[in-house]
């Protein structure tokens, strides 16, 4: 997080009527857009390890009593289909029920000792079901998968049981075709043009570095903890001096000038009159440090919508996370109290026919090869 003595660079706007130039904007706005990216990864990484904790204490435990629950449930049912006579229409819905606890509970729980329950109920071997799914649905993923990248996966390439794996291949596989290209590229014979931009990127990339290294010297120069004699300033310089080297490390330009104001080797008149050559290497820094935060916050929320469930359109932010944690425990608490009222109303065979009559099978809602998709 932020240190709070740390003091705000941006670049005042002058009392006469002269404005900033675009350079200077263009530098005020990148100094925003980074100390957002920044407070907003700053939330991230303090409300995961909250939801965490969250998670093992409340998530986890309340998810073990429902599927505990489920599973009693099941055997209930089993239990009053086998011992008590029921209509045909009954009988359907008690078999609907069965097997659709017993689903959830072996694809999500691993609960495999109930495939013989869901056999005999659905009249059907599940492992049987679930391996023609899975090819059925190995193909269509690969056939989108070949379509969108433009690459080709052989069939021992692509599982549909292991996502990551697959994921990992497909990256692979393009970063190969890319390669392929670049070599391919590499062996034509640059245009002028293309040549005259190379140099280009490379005489700028030399210009920022040394941008970076003249503020890193005058840094290193002011607080070398070695020339200081008192105990307590050579402790302070040292520790000034470690974040320095890191941020420098990491091209954070932002940081370098900070620490430049703490010590009083830059002031805001210093920061108003920086050269417009020198403010288009730094805004060009900045930038780049822009585009890596935000790719540390993509893929953290990426990393969040995987955990989560949550679609790529779906809103996320920190606070919805929190939120949405909290709905699933008071769902889960929801859950476990009806299944429980169930649990006891039905172990009363006549309460439970009455339960029968009011219930109906849901309509399916999409086709089951997608469910897990």
């Amino acid at each position: 997080m932020p240190h709070p003595k740390t003091k705000a660079i941006c670049i005042e706007e002058p009392l006469q009527q002269i404005h900033l130039s675009p350079a200077q904007k263009k530098f005020n706005e990148l100094i925003q857009k980074i100390d957002a990216q920044n407070k907003l990864l700053s939330t991230w990484q303090e409300t995961i390890p909250k939801c965490q904790q969250e998670i093992v204490s409340k998530l986890t435990p309340l998810q073990d009593t429902f599927c505990t629950h489920q599973a009693e449930m099941v055997a209930l049912l089993d239990n009053l289909y086998t011992t008590h006579k029921f209509t045909h229409s009954q009988q359907n819905k008690i078999e609907y029920l069965i097997t659709s606890l017993c689903e959830e509970l072996i694809s999500q729980h691993g609960r495999d000792d109930l495939k013989p329950i869901y056999d005999y109920y659905s009249g059907h071997n599940y492992d049987d079901a679930i391996q023609e799914n899975n090819e059925l649905a190995d193909e269509l993923l690969k056939s989108m998968f070949e379509k969108e990248f433009g690459v080709e996966l052989d069939d021992d390439e692509f599982d549909f049981s292991n996502p990551e794996e697959t994921a990992a291949r497909l990256k692979e596989k393009m970063q190969e075709q890319q390669k392929q290209a670049e070599e391919f590229r590499a062996k034509r014979k640059k245009s002028a043009k293309q040549l005259a931009r190379e140099v280009r990127e490379k005489e700028e990339e030399a210009v920022t570095n040394k941008s970076l290294q003249t503020i890193y010297r005058q840094l290193v120069a002011a607080l070398h903890p070695d020339r200081e004699l008192d105990p307590m300033e050579r402790m302070r310089k040292t520790e000034l001096m470690q974040k320095v080297t890191v941020a420098y490390g990491k091209k954070d330009l932002l940081q370098l000038l900070e620490l430049q104001m703490n010590i009083e080797r830059i002031d805001q008149r210093g920061i108003n009159h920086i050269a417009e050559d020198r403010l288009k290497q730094y805004n060009a820094i900045l930038q780049n440090q822009l585009t890596e935060l935000r790719h540390k916050v993509k893929q953290m929320e990426m990393d969040i919508r995987r955990m989560t469930g949550l679609a790529p359109h779906e809103h996320l932010s920190p606070k919805r996370f929190s939120t949405l944690l909290d709905a699933d425990i008071r769902m889960l608490r929801t859950q476990i109290n009806r299944m429980q009222h169930n649990l006891r109303l039905f172990s009363d065979v006549t309460q439970f026919k009455i339960w029968l009559k009011s219930y109906h099978i849901p309509e399916p809602e999409f086709d089951s090869l997608f469910d897990n998709f």
